[in-house]
């Protein structure tokens, strides 16, 4: 690493060794220089560089390492500072134990002034820390009071996963903590909020969505509120509107108004729906906001048809610092993005007394430099509000698009490139962009143009469809549209003909709508890039003029050509060391006698590096020789040839590697670059790396910055103009520096800010393998903070106060367990007390897995809640509810005494007693929110009743040796095993009775297993290891007796009424022994041919569950089948989740309040609606909702009814009578 050099106190100058780390307890990015200089300042920091070579035993500084490591560490984590805040023991203890070794420390400082100025120094900083704790608690009680006052108390938090979860952004950059979140949930709050938060001595720093990739929400002062303005989700709805054109004409188009926090994604989805689009479309749509989205002046890929954020807003209104409220409206709307030559109006007017502030007029060569398409770097924009300033001068609350009508035809290709460059892609790019340009005739046009180069096509395994036997340098994905197939056949046809010149390149069309969304998922998984380097990287947007583009890659595939040749002889230096000194093997005999034939070697492999070309280099082929030759050299010497081959892996890890995507259209290209944040070596060649691109892209005529924003990495690249600009702009509207403090302006910031490193970790190795801590630091590890796991997460709800997506629960989890390798050390416990703030972030669960596709680094966020609870239940701090304990222990139960009075003693008995209870209840619940009382929230809504009959009572008896099979009344044509499991066969027995039913009216022998099994799952899900693992064990041997006994029939499948049991009976494996394969009900109906007969008047809605045994395709399986006429999907989960609802009814209630929205958009107007889904603890779920007249049924009660009409229970109980029981 380069070292720093400052000058000292005497006026010498000092060169600063960076990459010292004593300091213990520092699980992140910062070398000591970095903590000490954040936590006291330069001139301390210099002064104990100077005494680094002064050290005797050492005794002192590593006690004064201590004590910055454990300030350093309380302050910036959460849960051991709420820990502190909370026990006066922990605190005495603290403060205690750091007085008492800065007591030592002062002993042994004799007439050393320096140590002197250090320990004065090191008592003040104390004493800070001590203030701050202790005026904690009278500062929340104020905000709570004066914030609380504006918002409700409910949305200020101070929680440690709160505050965790908003110290950074997508990028893990972090400096403060905030001292509050804030959520306000009416737009009409911000103003009043952010008075109260001035008043208060206080900041604030606006939040949407924490997809940010510069920092731009992170803290840089102490004193800050965040405020989350994740609950202003409401999509008001479009209407339409008039524009006066340049030419003299009036045209009318379509305008969506939204909320701030509304999520990209959702405003795509709602103008979709109504053949419109909604331009503005970052990668990050699926959670980014539309407040992020202005504040950075967002792009994405539609930005080559329709410009940026500002090229298709039309309003938007902000809270502004001193309680004003400004509406901001571009008055001359071309309906189109801006051209360089047009002027460019906004209006700014004061809500409160609709005067007009300011008229500002700006030409487009203002916004965007000219010859490029994006441009963020103008932050002050002629001092228009909001608009790409990052929050620095106030919050936007709501705004207004312009929507455009959806093309008619689009068509979606992928190009390939082949060869040794970028060249020829790049040429094909300018050609595209010459062959399309904008404005056009309005035919065929490009609405989507997006590449990729070879660095992600390995990165994201990308499928290669050439049949070419090699990578693609580069992909280029297309969409092509047209106001019919013809014209955009015809665009098609110009991209064909345009690559009928370049013989390296190749072009595949998507046949349909879903290979086309396939050919587009690729986009989705660029996060994986950072894998290699545990989740960190370096993410930069730059814009260049596309005629240079060919020169650009040129430049990214030299510098990764260097990077590649540094690396190798980092790699030989590496080895030299190790031959000059090398290890003792075991034997006691000396390599030194060969060290002189080794060096031989690394000095001609060092040679041949220095001349070789690209091909060389990346085949590896001077080291691969070099290896092999040392390996011959070196035999019979374990130890060195294992320390070489370490040596040379650590270099392959720590090597840079630029990678590159782009919005291809307009020039707007990413370049991402991997990073191991504790190397700190690496992270200054990165550092150097990326500031070469950066003058690279000036040189090109470019600019820094297209759509990522400024924020805090970005900084010192903006030109001192700029930001002089938006510092006087900032001065004017908010005068006591309210707004994001040291955001876009305070450079020190960037030798300060750090990200946690988890692969710091190694000294406390043997603290992680306790209980299991270790597997769950390596299961988060990698995620990249992207948000993908949000959009389908059922404990992801703001208007619920549900924010425990995946990616909030890993930033949490990575500070509890710092928590609790610091607290095993510093309070001598291995007791992990700690752990107890774990069960909240277990709890938010309801293992349905949907976050594990989307995820580009392939966690799933279920089993990683299991290994917490596992980890809970072993050490002890699982709190089960009772009723969850009692429910768990009747499904593993198979005594058919204990079973039937559980279920009349407590299921009927309890479930009417419940309905009574709610409704007596009904007065005293909350009217927002759940109720804080377990009671009370078991009580918040009546469950649906539980039938009298169970499928054990119709029929004949059946022994825990025994199968009972049931013969169709005609032949038998084939035969299935049904396996009940305890949903359908216990709670909601009508399904199993359906079920089976239903598979005797196709013609199939059913193979039905003894009474009472279970398949595993509540166990599973509740972190119950051993039970779940006894019930495996004992249906595993059950099922393989049962499949020995029946060896002369051959089994079509294993039929299941229940997703969670397909689950649990793939994991035993029960497809091999039943036919290959575990197949839904409903699905096996229809492949054995069942139609079913409709007048197609029928409507139906549709809920599918988080365990889908139908895999999503139940639309497409119900309209093959016929007969149920109109079915529409209800998005979003029951709020059963099997026991959730009994372990956490307060969670599962913000879970039912979501569905309840949900299901007043899609109820008829009728008011009365029967809801499909194929899952019993669904069926639980949606009961629940009986009062707003939806009646759920299963898909196999449907097929029943749809068989046999309704009465078709009476024809059940004959087939039921004629059973036979066969021991096994």
């Amino acid at each position: 690493m380069s070292p720093t050099t400052l000058k000292t106190e005497s006026n010498s100058t000092i060169t600063i060794p960076r990459g010292y780390r004593e300091i213990p307890f520092n699980y992140t990015s910062a070398d000591d220089w970095q903590v000490v200089s954040f936590l006291l300042g330069t001139e301390i920091a210099l002064i104990l560089e100077e005494l680094r070579d002064r050290r005797v035993t050492g005794r002192s500084a590593r006690l004064l390492m201590r004590f910055f490591g454990e300030i350093l560490i309380y302050r910036r984590n959460p849960y051991l500072f709420q820990e502190l805040v909370s026990s006066a023991a922990r605190r005495k203890r603290m403060f205690e134990n750091a007085e008492k070794h800065l007591g030592i420390i002062e002993q042994n400082i004799g007439d050393e002034a320096r140590v002197h100025k250090v320990l004065v120094a090191s008592r003040q900083l104390l004493d800070d820390f001590r203030n701050d704790v202790e005026k904690v608690p009278g500062l929340r009680r104020r905000m709570k009071r004066e914030l609380g006052a504006v918002t409700g108390v409910s949305n200020v938090l101070f929680d440690p996963f709160t505050l965790v979860s908003h110290a950074t952004d997508a990028t893990d950059w972090r400096l403060y903590l905030p001292v509050a979140v804030v959520m306000p949930d009416k737009e009409e709050q911000l103003s009043p909020l952010l008075t109260a938060i001035a008043k208060m001595g206080l900041k604030a720093v606006p939040r949407g969505g924490g997809t940010g990739l510069t920092g731009g929400a992170v803290p840089l002062r102490p004193d800050c509120v965040v405020i989350n303005t994740e609950k202003l989700d409401r999509i008001r709805g479009t209407r339409d509107m008039a524009f006066k054109l340049w030419d003299g004409q009036t045209a009318t188009a379509q305008v969506l108004e939204v909320e701030v926090g509304v999520i990209t994604e959702k405003a795509h989805q709602y103008a979709g729906s109504r053949g419109l689009v909604f331009a503005t479309d970052p990668t990050s749509a699926w959670a980014s906001s539309i407040g992020g989205n202005i504040a950075e002046n967002a792009g994405g890929k539609c930005a080559v048809r329709w410009g940026t954020c500002i090229d298709n807003l039309i309003s938007w209104r902000m809270a502004m610092p001193g309680g004003k409220r400004w509406e901001v409206r571009r008055t001359d709307h071309q309906l189109r993005k801006i051209l360089p030559e047009d002027n460019v109006t906004f209006e700014v007017a004061d809500m409160t007394s609709g005067e007009s502030i300011k008229t500002i007029v700006l030409k487009g060569s203002e916004i965007r430099k000219k010859g490029l398409w994006k441009d963020i770097t103008n932050k002050a924009l002629g001092g228009v509000p909001g608009l790409q300033k990052e929050g620095t001068d106030g919050i936007i609350t709501s705004a207004e698009f312009i929507l455009y009508p959806k093309f008619e035809a689009t068509r979606t290709i992928c190009l390939e490139f082949f060869g040794q460059d970028m060249e020829e892609a790049s040429r094909v790019i300018v050609e595209l962009s010459k062959a399309f340009p904008f404005p056009d005739q309005g035919e065929d046009t490009l609405v989507a143009l997006e590449h990729f180069d070879d660095e992600y096509v390995r990165a994201i395994d990308y499928q290669v469809k050439s049949s070419r036997f090699k990578t693609p340098k580069a992909v280029l994905l297309i969409d092509v549209a047209g106001h019919s197939l013809d014209q955009a056949q015809q665009g098609i046809d110009k991209i064909r003909a345009i690559l009928d010149q370049y013989p390296n390149s190749e072009l595949f069309e998507a046949h349909d709508a879903a290979e086309a969304e396939r050919y587009w998922a690729d986009r989705k998984k660029f996060g994986a890039i950072a894998r290699r380097t545990n989740a960190f990287k370096l993410n930069e947007d730059v814009v260049i003029p596309l005629e240079t583009l060919a020169e650009f890659a040129r430049f990214i595939d030299e510098v990764n050509v260097e990077e590649e040749r540094y690396a190798q002889l980092k790699f030989l230096d590496r080895a030299a060391a190790l031959f000059r000194e090398p290890p003792v093997e075991d034997n006691n005999d000396s390599f030194d006698a060969r060290s002189s034939v080794a060096l031989e070697l690394d000095a001609t492999a060092r040679n041949a590096l220095a001349t070789a070309d690209e091909k060389t280099l990346r085949s590896l082929s001077i080291i691969k020789k070099f290896k092999k030759d040392f390996a011959e050299l070196a035999r019979g010497f374990p130890k060195i040839i294992a320390a070489v081959n370490l040596a040379h892996q650590e270099v392959r890890d720590r090597r840079i590697v630029l990678a590159t995507h782009m919005h291809a259209g307009d020039g707007n290209v990413h370049v991402n670059l991997p990073v191991l944040s504790n190397d700190r070596d690496m992270l200054e060649r990165s550092g150097e790396v990326i500031d070469q691109v950066m003058f690279k892209v000036v040189e090109l005529g470019g600019v820094v910055s297209g759509e990522h924003g400024i924020g805090v990495t970005k900084l010192k690249y903006l030109e001192p103009e700029r930001i002089a600009a938006l510092s006087a702009y900032r001065r004017e509207v908010d005068p006591t520096g309210l707004m994001n403090p040291g955001k876009l302006e305070d450079f020190a910031v960037l030798e300060h800010i750090f990200t946690p490193s988890f692969n710091l970790l190694g000294l406390e190795a043997r603290i992680l393998r306790h209980g299991q801590l270790e597997e769950l630091a390596n299961k988060i590890a990698h995620c990249v903070r992207c948000g993908k796991c949000k959009p389908d997460c059922g404990v992801f709800h703001p208007a619920g106060s549900l924010f425990y997506h995946p990616r909030n629960k890993n930033l949490a989890i990575g500070a509890i367990i710092e928590a609790l390798l610091f607290d095993a050390q510093r309070e001598y416990s291995t007791k992990f007390e700690l752990l107890q703030w774990l069960e909240e972030v277990s709890d938010h669960c309801t293992t349905c897995h949907k976050c594990a596709k989307p995820c580009p680094v392939d966690i799933d966020s279920a089993d990683v809640s299991v290994l917490e609870r596992r980890i809970l239940a072993d050490w002890g701090y699982k709190h089960t509810a009772a009723a969850t304990k009692m429910t768990l222990r009747y499904l593993h139960s198979d005594s058919p005494t204990f079973n039937k009075v559980f279920r009349f003693g407590v299921l009927r008995a309890g479930f009417v007693g419940q309905q009574l209870g709610a409704i007596l209840a009904k007065p005293l619940q909350p009217k927002k929110g759940p109720s804080k009382h377990y009671p009370l929230q078991l009580l918040s809504s009546p469950m649906p009743t539980v039938p009298a009959l169970t499928l054990r009572d119709l029929l004949p008896n059946c022994k825990e040796d025994q199968v009972l099979v049931f013969e169709p009344d005609q032949e038998a044509e084939r035969t299935v095993f049904y396996f009940p499991g305890c949903g359908s066969e216990r709670m909601v027995s009508d399904i199993s009775m359906a079920a089976i039913h239903v598979l005797m009216g196709l013609k199939t022998r059913v193979v039905l297993p003894p009474p009472f099994l279970c398949c595993g799952f509540p166990a599973y899900a509740n972190g119950q290891a051993e039970m779940h693992s006894q019930n495996g064990l004992r249906v595993t041997i059950l099922l393989n007796q049962i499949r020995d006994m029946f060896t002369h029939l051959e089994f079509d499948g294993c039929v299941v009424t229940c997703g969670t049991c397909r689950e649990g009976l793939n994991e035993m494996e029960a497809a091999k022994l039943f036919g290959g394969r575990l197949v839904d009900i409903t699905r096996y109906a229809l492949e054995r041919d069942l139609q079913l007969e409709g007048t197609g008047s029928e409507s139906y809605l549709y809920h599918a569950p988080c365990h889908d045994s139908l895999d999503g395709k139940a639309l497409d399986v119900l309209d093959q089948l016929g007969g149920f006429g109109s079915v529409q999907p209800v998005p979003n989960c029951c709020s059963e989740a099997g026991t959730l609802s009994l372990s956490r009814p307060d969670i599962s209630a913000a879970m039912l309040h979501r569905k309840r929205e949900s299901l007043a958009e899609a109820m008829p107007e009728k008011g009365r609606a029967t809801i499909l889904t194929n899952c019993p603890s669904c069926m639980q779920g949606l009961g629940r909702n009986k009062g707003m007249g939806v009646d759920p049924q299963h898909l196999a009660v449907a097929l029943a009814e749809k068989l046999s009409g309704k009465f078709w229970l009476k024809q059940f109980k004959v087939q039921a009578g004629k059973a036979k029981a066969f021991n096994f």
